[in-house]
């Protein structure tokens, strides 16, 4: 019985992780619509302070002493300034790493609001790429593998023999 259920355990985890290409190249599509969004607010901003001889980092200290109305109008200013900067890193990473990587950097560098906005929309599909196929073989590896370490170890712990896994 805990051959099969390992087996199942393993074949639960191919389709998980089958799926994980598929969610990483959403999410990046996802990032790319919000980093077209803020570009040209982005541009915008340093469009005007060049005008007045400012550098978008001169510009962001100055927002930071700033009081009354020009402090509310720099807050959302340097709010999208800050937020295109680290959505720029963030692409720059993800784009750094091969195509079969990419699911294992997104899985340590995810940010929260797009993983989010990406799952709520997320239709998992029967992937036919050789990166599907990897992780899918991955995913059936660990689930397989761990489920039957476990039901080892719980044969061993009940007299010896081998009777879960």
């Amino acid at each position: 019985m805990g051959r099969l259920l390992a087996f199942l355990l393993g074949v639960a985890g191919a389709v998980l992780g089958s799926q994980g290409p598929g969610f990483t190249l959403q999410y990046m599509q996802n990032l790319q619509g919000r980093l077209d969004e803020l570009k040209p607010i982005v541009e915008q901003f340093d469009e005007n302070i060049a005008a007045y001889g400012y550098t978008r980092e001169q510009a962001i200290g100055e927002c930071r002493t700033a009081a009354g109305l020009l402090d509310a109008l720099c807050k959302t200013y340097v709010s999208a300034v800050q937020r295109y900067e680290v959505l720029v890193a963030h692409k720059a990473d993800l784009d750094a790493a091969s195509t079969t990587v990419r699911p294992l950097v997104l899985a340590r560098t995810q940010m929260n609001d797009i993983t989010q906005s990406v799952y709520e929309q997320f239709e998992p599909a029967v992937p036919v790429t050789t990166n599907g196929l990897i992780y899918a073989g991955g995913g059936f590896a660990v689930l397989w593998g761990g489920a039957s370490f476990i039901f080892g170890l719980l044969g061993a712990l009940g007299g010896g023999r081998r009777r879960y896994a």
